[in-house]
């Protein structure tokens, strides 16, 4: 799929690739992890693109434009 953050089309920074997996990661905090509390920690988007593999990170998720 295809996908914009702040209204600018995504792409690779790597291969100019325009097509990605969209997944989502835990963001651990040593002190909530330490307490038990990794429930409450923030999750983060990511976008895996299908040519090269390369991760990129977002706080918000970006929207698709398919």
């Amino acid at each position: 799929m295809r996908y914009s953050a702040a209204g600018a089309r995504i792409t690779c920074p790597c291969c100019q690739n325009d097509t990605f997996h969209l997944d989502y990661k835990l963001l651990n905090t040593s002190g909530a992890s330490f307490l038990g509390f990794d429930w409450a920690n923030k999750n983060a988007a990511i976008l895996i693109c299908k040519r090269c593999t390369h991760i990129s990170w977002f706080m918000e998720e970006p929207t698709s434009d398919n």
